[in-house]
């Protein structure tokens, strides 16, 4: 069992050393995550999936919105949530995909300065 770290950097915030932020993330939960980007972007948006794409270092696995332009960014929450709201008795393996966006990625979706809420 291992664990994945997601990362945040906030240029709005004054010091330096305060602006990466980051969060421990479960191995099970982040691959569920994984899965979730998967269903969501695959199927009709598959250009999408490749910007936001699993990316794995020598030590640190990451999926990234950072190349979205603002548009695309939206595009891409919104059909995120869209997913989740039509999930009918998810699984536990979805309910642990849905953790990770609402409890981990979300928080930092909405800070970013792209982010136009619906």
């Amino acid at each position: 069992m291992g664990a994945s770290i997601l990362f945040r950097r906030d240029e709005t915030i004054e010091k330096p050393e305060d602006r990466l932020t980051s969060a421990f993330i479960h191995s099970s939960y982040w691959d569920a995550f994984g899965d979730l980007l998967d269903a969501v972007f695959l199927p009709d948006t598959p250009k999408l999936h490749e910007i936001i794409k699993y990316e794995e270092g020598e030590y640190l696995k990451f999926y990234s919105f950072v190349e979205l332009d603002k548009a695309d960014f939206n595009h891409a929450v919104k059909l995120i949530r869209d997913y989740l709201v039509k999930q009918q008795n998810p699984t536990e393996w979805q309910k642990m995909a849905e953790v990770v966006w609402e409890d981990v990625a979300e928080p930092y979706i909405i800070q970013d300065k792209r982010y136009q809420p619906e």
